[in-house]
Formats: C-alpha cells, structure tokens, sequence
C-alpha cells in the first residue's frame, strides 16, 4: 500500500471517506485575502492549496496593489490550481462611479477569469442585474454573484434567494454566495450571536432541489458556522469567505479531524447533531 506524503494511512487523511476532489463544483472552499503579503500567500497555497478552490481578493483591496504583485499572486494561485477573483466592492464602485465596461476590460487585461456581482451595498434593478451577468459572461468571464445586503439586521428571505439564484445561473452565473461578510453576525442567515437560522436552511433545502443549491456558496468566517454547515449540508457543502490561516482547520473539519465533526466508527457519519 502506497501511503501519501504524510505516511498517514489513507483512513487517518480522510477518514470519512466522502471529501471530493478539488473544483469539483462541490464541497468547494473559498477563502478572503484581506491584503496578506507575497510570502504569506505563497507559504498558504504551498500548505493548504490542495484544499482551496478560491481565493476572493477581499473588498477593494485589489485597487491598492502594486500591479507586479497582484500577477504574481495570480500566477501563484494558477500554479496551485486555486481560483483568484476580486471580492464584489469594487464591481459596485465601477457600477456607481459608471465606468463599469473599463473597470471589466482592465481585470480581463490583467488575466482574472472570475469575477463577482453583488449589490450589498448599491440599489442595482433586477434586470440592470441581468444584463451585466450576461455581458459579464460574454466578455469571458466566469461570473459568480451575491445574494444579500451587507447592513446590519439584513435578513434573508427564502422567496428573495430563490428568485435570485434562479435569475442569476439563468444568466448565465456559475455560483451565488450567500451574503454573511467577514463578521458573520447579524446578517443574512445567521443571528446577533453568529448562530445559524436552521429554519431558513430547511426552507432552502424544501425549496430549492440539490441540483441547483448546490450552486450555492454559504459564506461562514466563524468556526460554530461551519460546523453547523457541515452538519446539516453534509461535508461537501460549499463554504466561502473562510480566513486565510484557517484553511487546514476548516478540511480537518469536513474530514472528521476534529472533535466537533468526528464520524461515527468507520462511517462517515457525524456523531454530533444540531
């Protein structure tokens, strides 16, 4: 038997026996690089790119990098497979300050191949919103998008996300994150403590079919979120807006590696329950 790097046995990696592969359009990781430096980001993709699918360049931090930086972080994430996209604050400056079709051409420029639309912070009409998904697409650009508004209190309804997720992937959207900011408190689907609306998540999944839902992407920076996540979605739930050093934790999370998502015996299934 061929052991990995590690010389751990096969078991002891994954002993869940249920984590897909990378950029398999399922249990997908997106992380939130806030403005780390060149080292730092090379060091993560070295340890943790096998287990990262997306890195979003958070806010608009990209507009204050120095250009041969912000390639280098590209030809590194495109060496490690994972997927680098500016964060949807700066598509909703573009969209304000109307020079949206110069600011889509310099990312194409600069070779990004995803992109996010969001209006969590702008009032952008529902069919203003469709005609960029699909110029967006047309450009060539891999278009993921964002439900939610970033306020304080803004609750979700499962009518409103139904509706979105439907229009935007009709448009021609891959994925549609599900809006929880860097906070991941009083918005969205989760409370003033950062808990779970699990009766928001069992309307999702008695209205919305696997088939699309999975297009979802749950952003959850808060460890008891991922959990929860995990638990009610399973370990191949697609999780986003996860912080930069707590990449390895979050796998170890979706394998069964921690106390909180240990699997039953030689099954998979989570001992714990919500």
């Amino acid at each position: 038997m061929t052991h990995p790097p590690c010389n751990c046995h096969p078991r002891l990696i994954d002993p869940t026996g249920e984590r897909t592969g990378k950029l398999n359009d399922v249990g997908l990781t997106m992380l939130i690089d806030k403005g780390i430096g060149l080292v730092a980001f090379e060091e993560l993709l070295q340890l943790a790119g096998s287990y990262v699918d997306f890195i979003k360049l958070g806010f608009g931090t990209m507009a204050l990098y120095p250009p041969e930086l912000l390639q280098k972080k590209l030809l590194l994430a495109k060496k490690h497979d994972v997927i680098l996209y500016p964060g949807g604050t700066l598509f909703e400056l573009a969209y304000q300050q109307d020079v949206l079709m110069e600011h889509l051409h310099h990312l194409k420029d600069i070779g990004f191949e995803y992109i996010e639309i969001s209006d969590g912070t702008i009032d952008l009409p529902f069919s203003e919103r469709c005609k960029i998904i699909r110029e967006a697409a047309k450009l060539g650009f891999n278009v993921i998008t964002e439900c939610g508004k970033k306020a304080d209190g803004s609750c979700l309804d499962i009518e409103d996300l139904k509706t979105t997720l439907y229009s935007d992937l009709e448009c021609g959207a891959c994925f549609v994150i599900v809006e929880g900011r860097e906070s991941g408190e009083n918005i969205g689907i989760y409370d003033k403590k950062g808990d779970i609306g699990i009766e928001f998540l069992s309307a999702v999944e008695k209205n919305i079919p696997s088939k699309i839902r999975k297009h979802l992407i749950w952003e959850a920076p808060q460890k008891n979120q991922q959990i929860g996540l995990i638990r009610f979605w399973g370990r191949n739930v697609n999780i986003g807006n996860i912080q930069m050093d707590d990449a390895i934790n979050l796998e170890c999370l979706r394998r069964g590696l921690r106390y909180d998502t240990f699997p039953n015996k030689r099954s998979g299934t989570i001992t714990t329950t919500l």
